[in-house]
Protein backbone atom coordinates (compact mmCIF):
# COMPACT_ATOMS: atom_id res chain seq x y z
CA UNK A 1 0.00 0.00 0.00
CA UNK A 2 1.14 3.55 -0.46
CA UNK A 3 1.19 6.51 1.54
CA UNK A 4 -1.18 8.41 -0.98
CA UNK A 5 -3.52 5.64 -0.51
CA UNK A 6 -3.52 4.76 3.04
CA UNK A 7 -4.12 8.40 3.56
CA UNK A 8 -6.74 8.18 1.38
CA UNK A 9 -8.53 5.04 3.13
CA UNK A 10 -8.06 7.04 6.35
CA UNK A 11 -10.46 9.93 4.88
CA UNK A 12 -13.56 7.34 4.22
CA UNK A 13 -16.07 7.30 7.18
CA UNK A 14 -16.12 4.47 10.04
CA UNK A 15 -18.61 2.51 7.62
CA UNK A 16 -17.16 2.26 4.74
CA UNK A 17 -13.49 2.25 5.75
CA UNK A 18 -14.33 -0.99 7.67
CA UNK A 19 -15.90 -2.43 4.50
CA UNK A 20 -12.29 -1.63 2.35
CA UNK A 21 -9.81 -3.00 5.11
CA UNK A 22 -12.53 -6.09 5.07
CA UNK A 23 -13.67 -6.11 8.56
CA UNK A 24 -16.85 -5.32 10.54
CA UNK A 25 -18.02 -2.38 12.11
CA UNK A 26 -16.72 -2.69 16.31
CA UNK A 27 -19.75 -3.49 18.35
CA UNK A 28 -20.17 -3.07 21.95
CA UNK A 29 -19.18 -6.66 22.44
CA UNK A 30 -15.94 -6.46 20.51
CA UNK A 31 -14.90 -3.30 22.07
CA UNK A 32 -15.93 -4.98 25.35
CA UNK A 33 -13.14 -7.88 24.29
CA UNK A 34 -10.40 -5.09 23.37
CA UNK A 35 -11.16 -4.29 27.12
CA UNK A 36 -10.07 -7.61 28.29
CA UNK A 37 -6.21 -6.64 28.02
CA UNK A 38 -3.95 -8.17 30.81
CA UNK A 39 -2.94 -6.59 33.30
CA UNK A 40 -1.32 -3.71 30.60
CA UNK A 41 -3.74 -0.93 30.97
CA UNK A 42 -2.69 2.31 33.05
CA UNK A 43 -6.28 4.00 33.56
CA UNK A 44 -9.07 4.68 31.12
CA UNK A 45 -8.43 7.32 28.70
CA UNK A 46 -10.22 9.99 27.46
CA UNK A 47 -12.55 10.07 24.33
CA UNK A 48 -12.84 13.30 22.52
CA UNK A 49 -15.02 13.26 19.12
CA UNK A 50 -14.24 15.42 16.04
CA UNK A 51 -17.46 17.18 16.90
CA UNK A 52 -17.10 17.52 21.17
CA UNK A 53 -19.20 20.48 21.93
CA UNK A 54 -16.91 22.39 23.60
CA UNK A 55 -14.33 22.42 21.09
CA UNK A 56 -11.94 20.09 23.00
CA UNK A 57 -10.70 18.22 19.93
CA UNK A 58 -7.80 19.83 18.33
CA UNK A 59 -8.06 22.24 15.49
CA UNK A 60 -4.92 21.33 14.02
CA UNK A 61 -6.15 17.46 13.93
CA UNK A 62 -9.48 18.94 12.41
CA UNK A 63 -7.20 20.33 9.70
CA UNK A 64 -7.05 17.02 8.29
CA UNK A 65 -8.94 15.54 5.40
CA UNK A 66 -8.38 12.02 6.98
CA UNK A 67 -8.77 13.08 10.50
CA UNK A 68 -9.78 10.42 13.02
CA UNK A 69 -13.12 10.07 14.35
CA UNK A 70 -12.13 10.13 17.87
CA UNK A 71 -8.58 11.07 19.50
CA UNK A 72 -8.47 8.65 23.05
CA UNK A 73 -5.67 10.70 25.68
CA UNK A 74 -4.31 9.57 28.78
CA UNK A 75 -5.05 12.67 30.54
CA UNK A 76 -8.17 15.00 30.51
CA UNK A 77 -9.22 16.80 27.81
CA UNK A 78 -8.29 20.57 29.53
CA UNK A 79 -4.70 19.06 29.97
CA UNK A 80 -4.16 17.68 26.46
CA UNK A 81 -5.56 21.19 25.49
CA UNK A 82 -3.30 23.18 27.36
CA UNK A 83 -0.17 21.23 26.36
CA UNK A 84 -1.01 21.59 22.53
CA UNK A 85 -1.38 25.72 23.19
CA UNK A 86 2.30 25.72 23.53
CA UNK A 87 4.83 25.88 20.49
CA UNK A 88 4.67 22.33 19.31
CA UNK A 89 7.96 20.28 17.63
CA UNK A 90 7.81 16.71 16.23
CA UNK A 91 11.21 15.38 16.33
CA UNK A 92 11.55 12.41 14.16
CA UNK A 93 13.33 9.47 12.91
CA UNK A 94 14.27 5.61 12.47
CA UNK A 95 14.03 2.92 15.27
CA UNK A 96 17.67 1.80 14.09
CA UNK A 97 20.02 5.06 14.27
CA UNK A 98 23.73 6.05 14.82
CA UNK A 99 24.63 7.12 18.08
CA UNK A 100 24.99 10.75 16.84
CA UNK A 101 21.30 10.91 15.57
CA UNK A 102 20.51 9.68 19.35
CA UNK A 103 22.72 11.92 20.88
CA UNK A 104 21.07 14.87 18.57
CA UNK A 105 17.70 14.06 19.47
CA UNK A 106 18.38 13.99 23.07
CA UNK A 107 19.57 17.30 22.80
CA UNK A 108 17.58 18.80 20.60
CA UNK A 109 14.19 17.73 22.74
CA UNK A 110 15.96 18.09 25.87
CA UNK A 111 16.41 22.01 25.08
CA UNK A 112 12.74 22.69 23.39
CA UNK A 113 11.25 21.56 26.29
CA UNK A 114 13.29 23.60 28.47
CA UNK A 115 12.34 26.88 26.43
CA UNK A 116 8.28 25.72 26.57
CA UNK A 117 7.74 23.73 23.44
CA UNK A 118 5.95 20.70 23.75
CA UNK A 119 7.57 18.00 22.43
CA UNK A 120 5.43 15.46 19.99
CA UNK A 121 6.58 11.84 18.67
CA UNK A 122 6.25 8.34 18.24
CA UNK A 123 6.65 5.78 21.10
CA UNK A 124 9.11 3.56 20.52
CA UNK A 125 12.92 2.63 21.42
CA UNK A 126 14.44 4.30 18.33
CA UNK A 127 14.85 8.28 17.78
CA UNK A 128 11.09 9.05 19.12
CA UNK A 129 11.99 7.31 22.22
CA UNK A 130 14.64 9.00 22.98
CA UNK A 131 12.92 12.76 22.40
CA UNK A 132 10.56 11.68 25.17
CA UNK A 133 13.47 11.09 27.32
CA UNK A 134 15.59 14.54 26.48
CA UNK A 135 12.48 16.27 27.38
CA UNK A 136 11.39 14.31 30.64
CA UNK A 137 15.01 14.97 31.28
CA UNK A 138 13.94 18.57 32.01
CA UNK A 139 10.88 18.21 33.45
CA UNK A 140 9.25 19.09 29.99
CA UNK A 141 5.46 17.54 28.80
CA UNK A 142 5.94 15.60 25.66
CA UNK A 143 3.10 13.99 23.60
CA UNK A 144 3.32 10.42 22.27
CA UNK A 145 1.19 9.06 19.70
CA UNK A 146 1.07 5.40 19.53
CA UNK A 147 -0.15 3.24 17.21
CA UNK A 148 -2.13 0.94 19.68
CA UNK A 149 -4.88 2.01 22.40
CA UNK A 150 -3.02 4.76 24.38
CA UNK A 151 -3.21 2.88 27.88
CA UNK A 152 -1.04 -0.06 26.68
CA UNK A 153 2.86 0.95 25.98
CA UNK A 154 4.25 -0.34 22.88
CA UNK A 155 6.52 -2.06 22.73
CA UNK A 156 6.10 -3.53 25.71
CA UNK A 157 9.83 -2.67 26.32
CA UNK A 158 8.85 1.02 26.98
CA UNK A 159 6.36 0.77 29.97
CA UNK A 160 8.87 3.01 31.90
CA UNK A 161 8.72 5.14 29.44
CA UNK A 162 5.31 5.08 29.03
CA UNK A 163 4.65 5.85 32.38
CA UNK A 164 6.23 8.66 32.59
CA UNK A 165 4.98 10.53 29.95
CA UNK A 166 1.06 9.62 31.03
CA UNK A 167 2.07 11.32 34.55
CA UNK A 168 3.75 14.51 32.91
CA UNK A 169 2.19 14.35 29.26
CA UNK A 170 0.00 12.77 27.40
CA UNK A 171 -0.09 9.52 25.27
CA UNK A 172 -2.49 10.12 22.44
CA UNK A 173 -4.16 7.46 19.66
CA UNK A 174 -7.64 6.73 17.47
CA UNK A 175 -7.44 3.45 18.55
CA UNK A 176 -9.86 2.80 21.20
CA UNK A 177 -9.17 1.60 24.92
CA UNK A 178 -7.24 -2.30 24.99
CA UNK A 179 -6.73 -2.10 21.03
CA UNK A 180 -3.68 -4.40 20.77
CA UNK A 181 -1.38 -5.49 19.15
CA UNK A 182 -1.40 -2.86 16.40
CA UNK A 183 -0.93 -3.96 12.90
CA UNK A 184 2.03 -2.11 10.83
CA UNK A 185 -0.75 -0.11 9.06
CA UNK A 186 -1.28 1.41 12.60
CA UNK A 187 2.36 2.99 13.07
CA UNK A 188 2.11 4.69 9.64
CA UNK A 189 -1.30 6.17 10.50
CA UNK A 190 -0.32 7.83 13.68
CA UNK A 191 2.50 9.57 11.37
CA UNK A 192 -0.36 12.01 9.83
CA UNK A 193 -1.43 12.92 13.65
CA UNK A 194 2.12 13.63 14.79
CA UNK A 195 2.48 15.70 11.75
CA UNK A 196 -1.02 17.35 12.40
CA UNK A 197 -0.01 18.22 15.76
CA UNK A 198 2.95 19.71 15.21
CA UNK A 199 4.27 22.95 14.12
CA UNK A 200 7.32 22.08 12.96
CA UNK A 201 8.85 18.68 12.24
CA UNK A 202 12.25 17.85 12.90
CA UNK A 203 13.79 14.77 10.96
CA UNK A 204 16.79 13.87 13.12
CA UNK A 205 17.97 10.94 10.76
CA UNK A 206 15.78 8.83 8.10
CA UNK A 207 15.86 6.20 6.17
CA UNK A 208 14.67 6.67 2.03
CA UNK A 209 11.89 4.99 2.78
CA UNK A 210 11.48 6.11 6.53
CA UNK A 211 7.59 6.43 7.95
CA UNK A 212 8.36 9.39 9.08
CA UNK A 213 8.40 10.72 5.70
CA UNK A 214 4.95 10.35 5.75
CA UNK A 215 4.75 13.05 8.21
CA UNK A 216 6.77 14.93 6.33
CA UNK A 217 4.80 14.87 3.51
CA UNK A 218 1.10 15.70 5.38
CA UNK A 219 3.18 18.17 7.42
CA UNK A 220 3.91 19.91 4.48
CA UNK A 221 0.40 19.58 2.90
CA UNK A 222 -1.05 21.55 6.14
CA UNK A 223 1.58 24.17 6.08
CA UNK A 224 4.31 23.51 8.63
CA UNK A 225 7.74 24.00 9.03
CA UNK A 226 10.04 20.87 7.84
CA UNK A 227 13.47 20.83 9.02
CA UNK A 228 16.35 18.07 9.13
CA UNK A 229 19.35 17.25 11.24
CA UNK A 230 22.57 17.27 8.72
CA UNK A 231 23.81 13.44 8.40
CA UNK A 232 26.62 11.70 7.29
CA UNK A 233 25.85 10.40 3.57
CA UNK A 234 27.57 7.22 4.34
CA UNK A 235 25.19 6.17 6.68
CA UNK A 236 21.38 5.14 5.55
CA UNK A 237 19.81 7.22 7.55
CA UNK A 238 21.88 10.17 6.12
CA UNK A 239 19.92 9.47 3.07
CA UNK A 240 16.19 11.01 3.48
CA UNK A 241 17.97 13.88 5.54
CA UNK A 242 19.85 14.84 2.65
CA UNK A 243 16.60 14.35 0.22
CA UNK A 244 14.72 16.54 2.52
CA UNK A 245 17.43 18.86 2.49
CA UNK A 246 17.86 19.66 -1.06
CA UNK A 247 13.87 19.81 -1.30
CA UNK A 248 13.87 22.85 0.63
CA UNK A 249 13.90 21.42 4.61
CA UNK A 250 15.36 23.85 7.04
CA UNK A 251 18.87 22.74 8.19
CA UNK A 252 19.00 22.84 12.18
CA UNK A 253 21.77 21.66 14.33
CA UNK A 254 20.67 22.84 17.58
CA UNK A 255 17.30 24.27 19.25
CA UNK A 256 17.73 27.25 18.69
CA UNK A 257 17.72 27.08 15.16
CA UNK A 258 14.30 25.02 15.40
CA UNK A 259 13.20 27.81 17.87
CA UNK A 260 13.61 30.19 15.04
CA UNK A 261 11.29 28.42 12.95
CA UNK A 262 8.84 28.07 15.77
CA UNK A 263 8.53 32.26 16.10
CA UNK A 264 7.74 32.15 12.76
CA UNK A 265 4.57 31.79 10.88
CA UNK A 266 4.42 28.84 8.40
CA UNK A 267 3.96 29.95 5.05
CA UNK A 268 0.92 28.02 3.65
CA UNK A 269 1.39 27.21 -0.16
Amino acid sequence: MTRQSLLGLLALDDERLCRAVGVETPGHEQLARYAEVDGATHGSPSAICRHHPDGAYPLALAQLDCAPAVLYATCETELLRELLSEPTVAILGERSHTGYAQQVAFALAHDLALAGITVVSGLDQGINGTAHHGALHTGGRPVAVTGCAPEIPYPRQQDHLHRRIVARGAVVSEFPPGFYPPRRWCFLASQRIIAALASVLVVVEAGERSSSLLAVQVGSDLGHDIAAVPGRVTDVGGQGSLALLRDGAHPVGCARDVLELVSRPAVIP
